[in-house]
This record gives C-alpha cells, structure tokens and sequence, in this order.
C-alpha cells in the first residue's frame, strides 16, 4: 500500500517528511531505540514546518543494512520504487537517525544507494547531528562528509560481524566446557555452572516411548491419542498432548545429541550456522531408530497416511492396488462380521468409474496373502516386537543405513546448489562434497555387507502351515487388548518390503470380456465369433483362469503370482515364484513349474488334465 498523497497531487500546506527506521536485530527495541527514532523524527518536521506521514510506516526491522537487503527487498527499496515511480511527491524529505541507517555495504555500494535518494528530488535529513543533504544539490563538504560516514559504517560492520563470528567459533570450540546458550530441550536441564546438561528421567522414557510407538509403524496422531488416553503428563502448561508437539519431537535431532546453532540473515529470517554439534546433549534415542522413523515417516509423506480404527483393519493401505486398472484397491466396510461385511474393492469400480466391481473379502484376501508371501515371516515379524529376532535386527540396521544414505544424498544436493552462489568457495565446496562421497560410500558398503548377511540367514521359515495358521489367527483376533499393536508393526514391515501389489479380484474374467468386445466389434463371421469365444471360455474354465488372483514384488527384486481357490484361502490353483535371478519354481494347477520357458505360458496355457 502507497503514502496517502501521491506526485504533484499533496494538498498539504507543508512538504511531507517521512520517517525511516531500520534496527538489524529486533533487541534494539528493548532498548526503547524504536521509540527514540520516532520521537526524533515528529520534533525535526514540528520544528521544520514538515507534515510527518505517520500512516505510512518505512520501518526494517530485523533487517541488515551490511548485505544491502533493505534496499534489495526491504523498506527503503520499496520507498525508492515509489520515489521512481512518482507516488511520493519531489522536494519530500526522508528523515533517519544517521547515514548508516541507510545503508552499511562497501562505500562502492553505498555511495550510489544514498546518491540515488538525492538525484530522485528527495532531501535527506540525519536526526542525530540534525544535518540536512538537499535533493539535487551537488555541495563538495556534503558529499566528503557522505563518503566518509558509509565508508565508516562499513568498517564498523565488518570488524563487527568478524568479532561476533570469532566470538560464537571460539564459543563452539570450548562447547564441551561451557555450554553456548541455556536453550535445551524439554527432557534435560542445565546445570548452574552450564558445563552439563542432565536426564530429566521422566520425560526422557516419554520421548522414548514416542520413538517405540513410531518405530512400531504409529502415526503422530495415534501416538498423540495414545499419550492422551495414558494420561502422561505434558512437558509443558497444555492441556494435553498434541500432534504437532509429538511430530516436532520425532523431527528433533537433539535426541542424538545434536545442537544446531541458528544466526540470522540480512532478511531477518533463522538459518542453520554451520554443521550441527555432536554430543552436545546427552544422547536418549538410538541412532538406529531414529533413522528408521524418519524413514517410515517420509514413506507416509509420499504414499499418504490415515488415521486408523482400533483393530488398523486393512494391513495393505496405500500398498494393494488394482490389476485392471491401476487405481488403489479400496477397504470397503460395511459393518462387522457377522452380519457386516469387509472387503478390498477397487476405487474406480466404488465410483463407478468403468472398473470391475468384483470385491474380495478382506480377511480372505490378508489370510492368503499372509499364508502365501512366506518372506513376510510372521514369525520374526512379531518376535521383532519383542526385539528377540537376529534376521529381524540385521533388517532393522539396514533399513537405518539406508535412511542415512538418503540423508546424505539431500545433503550433497544442497551442496550443489552452493555451486549456483557466486559468494561460495569452490575449494570449501569440494571439500564438502568429498566428506559427503565418502560417508555414502561407506554406509553403503555396510548396506552390502548386511545384504549377504540376510542372505545367509533367510532360509525360508521353517514352519508348519498349522502355526502358520495360528499365527495368522493371532493378528486376526480382534478381540485381543493388543491387536492393535500386533497388526500395525505387521503393517509397518508389509510397506517396508512390498515394491508393488496387483489385485485381481474377478481373475483373468474381465480379460475374456475385452476379447468378447473386440471379436464383437470386428467383421468376423458370427458363427466363428461364437466358436471362438466358446474356446476361449472353456479355455478359462479348464485352467481355472476366473479364479481370484495377486501379485507381489518385494522390495529385494522377489515376486509371487497366486491364484487362490476360491473357496479356501490357504488353498491355490496356482503358486509361481521368481527370484532375484529370474528363476521360475512353484506349482501350477498340480503341475510342478519347470515345462514353461516363461510365467505368460504359466498362465496362459492350461495344464494337462489331473
């Protein structure tokens, strides 16, 4: 919004005077300097026959003049635009306490800045020793006297900034002696003489009760609800727990002992300075677990989350989708069993959007799933929970190491970017970005270690299929105090390992309709279009081909297609499995897989008759 009087349009009987302030920090107005540079300004223009525009603030607050940002994108710049443009009058007058409220950059810099005021007709007047520079005039003492006070400002802003930045280095360097400031997170306190920081028990096993939560595959909303309901005390006066609090506190690397110390930029806003302190606090939170949580956090981040009900029903939500069309398979509730029914149905076909509307029963479809995918491994999955599973620990520690590499792939995209500010170093620059090289490549060779590792003890679970059924069961019971638990870290590993998941509900049915449509379509004789569908039909029908279907890839490059029976879950027509090195093994309709050069044939040629 512009002055109130604009060009050659100001009615007032006097010329208008308007009153710039600029503070590099917002602690000046504690000191009452704001107040003092105002009243300043209303006794020059009263004295001087000025009108003071006081509707029309000009006021940087927090704002460097050292960087040039006040007139880059602060106060002053807008003022001058305004000043081009013709919306403040020539012959106005812009009072400031002295030059250097105007501009503290290289007298190459400044200069031109405080010439450029003067040559748009606008007066200048400087409060503190009342001196006036008069638009357009050219008076040699002025311009000396100018020249002089910037480049004296300069000098007083550099020697400034190097004391301050050699003061917080030196501060940083003794921080294992004297801690840098008594800011602390809300779990520990500082000692009196600020040499350590001490455990506040009681929150400490709070916080790590929240990363167990979250490791466990809870949201900051359930875990929110849960703290709630427990009724564990606050660290704060609220009234009660709150996701934001609980998400600020997963996001806190001070739970590893880091401190990252914040300056302020010539626009005012908090940036990191430096590379965060390690073990600057008392470490409460594993490392490990961390980088898991932030893992399976950013995976929500991309796939979506949602607030689950007290039994977290569907174990595939935003994994399982539709093979017909690609759209998410949708958890369709519609009241509990018995009388209720539960079921996976395709999002487009809920919509009527043109997709199969054939659902599948969900505890079926989870039952196969579970019964069929033996990589899943129930068992270490729960023994997991318990942290009583060896394959589960090596899973856990290279899920962490690749997290961190993550990490440190966004680090040294950022140090790229550096590359694009003219300011940088190119030698910090490189250095930099070998450190960040380096770490990658050897979080990556331990990522290659524990990957042999898991392959020398994954053999496949030793189980019986009536444990594997009882195990199944236990995750099922809806009734059990824990289920909730038990089914959100079973859901946590299923969208940790799954890469994709095709559902196809209704089998190989609406293929046989698509050839229907096009044979329908064509100019083939109706006779031999009727023979030709019946083939195909009894085609299907003999290899079973409608029957209910998924596909799986896991995460390490392993995938399963199962055609289930339909009217037995743990029973199929069909179990083909191709490993990392695309080899075929499985049953197909009671033939042993081996006599089909490709999983197409599987499927599409029937077998032999039993």
């Amino acid at each position: 919004m512009g002055p109130p009087t604009l060009g050659g349009m100001n009615s007032a009987p006097n010329p208008l005077a308007y009153s710039y302030i600029r503070m590099s920090t917002d602690i000046q107005l504690k000191g009452d300097s704001l107040r003092r540079q105002q009243q300043s300004s209303k006794a020059y223009a009263d004295q001087n026959g000025l009108e003071l525009v006081e509707d029309f603030k000009l006021e940087d607050i927090g704002v460097s003049a050292f960087k040039g940002a006040n007139v880059s994108s602060g106060a002053l710049g807008k003022f001058l635009a305004l000043v081009k443009g013709g919306e403040i009058a020539r012959g106005s007058y812009l009072l400031v306490e002295s030059l250097d409220r105007i501009s503290r950059q290289q007298v190459l810099d400044s200069i031109p800045v405080f010439f450029d005021i003067i040559k748009s007709g606008i007066n200048v007047v400087t409060l503190a020793d009342a001196h006036l520079y008069r638009a357009g005039e050219t008076n040699f003492a002025d311009i000396m006297y100018s020249v002089m006070i910037l480049g004296r400002a300069y000098e007083e802003s550099k020697t400034k900034s190097m004391r301050v930045g050699e003061a917080w280095r030196n501060k940083r360097n003794k921080a294992s002696e004297k801690k840098l400031t008594k800011v602390a997170p809300a779990w520990l306190t500082l000692r009196e003489d600020r040499s350590v920081f001490d455990i506040i028990k009681e929150r400490a096993d709070v916080v790590q009760q929240i990363f167990d939560f979250a490791d466990a595959g809870h949201g900051s909303f359930v875990i929110t609800r849960r703290l709630n309901q427990s009724d564990v005390p606050t660290f704060t006066k609220s009234d009660g727990w709150h996701e934001s609090y609980v998400t600020k506190i997963l996001n806190n690397r001070a739970v590893l002992g880091e401190f990252q110390p914040h300056r302020y930029d010539e626009l005012g806003e908090r940036i990191a300075s430096g590379d965060p302190i390690r073990s600057y606090f008392p470490r409460i939170v594993d490392e490990d677990q961390f980088l898991r949580v932030q893992a399976a956090r950013r995976r929500r981040l991309v796939e979506g989350a949602g607030r689950k009900g007290p039994e977290y029903r569907n174990l595939f939500s935003k994994i399982a989708k539709c093979d017909y069309c690609g759209a998410p398979m949708r958890f369709v509730h519609k009241g509990r069993p018995p009388k209720g029914t539960q079921a996976l149905k395709c999002t487009n076909a809920v919509r009527n959007l043109g997709c199969e509307s054939v659902s599948w029963k969900y505890s079926d479809f989870e039952t196969s799933f579970l019964y069929f995918v033996k990589e899943v491994d129930l068992t270490a999955i729960l023994q997991a929970a318990a942290q009583d599973s060896g394959q589960a620990m090596l899973q856990q520690r290279m899920a962490a190491l690749e997290e961190k590499v993550h990490q440190l792939q966004v680090k040294r995209e950022r140090i790229f970017e550096m590359l694009d500010d003219p300011g940088s170093s190119t030698t910090f620059i490189k250095g930099k970005l070998e450190e960040c090289e380096s770490e990658i490549s050897k979080e990556q060779q331990q990522i290659e270690q524990l990957q042999g590792q898991l392959l020398a003890s994954q053999p496949m679970p030793s189980i019986t299929a009536l444990e594997l059924k009882s195990l199944i069961d236990a995750i099922q019971d809806m009734t059990a105090s824990d289920i909730f638990d038990r089914r959100a870290v079973v859901a946590n590993r299923l969208r940790s390992m799954i890469r994709s998941l095709r559902v196809a509900s209704d089998g190989s049915q609406p293929k046989a309709k698509r050839i229907e449509h096009f044979l329908s379509s064509t100019g083939v004789d109706p006779e031999e279009r009727r023979r030709l569908l019946d083939q195909i039909q009894w085609s299907n029908e003999h290899a079973q081909r409608f029957q209910r279907t998924f596909s799986v890839v896991l995460a390490d490059g392993i995938s399963r297609h199962v055609v289930v029976k339909s009217d037995d879950p743990t029973d199929f027509i069909a179990e083909v499995l191709v490993g990392k090195d695309g080899a075929i093994s499985g049953s197909d309709r009671g033939m042993p897989i081996g006599w089909s050069d490709g999983l197409d044939d599987v499927f599409d040629e029937p077998a032999s008759a039993q």
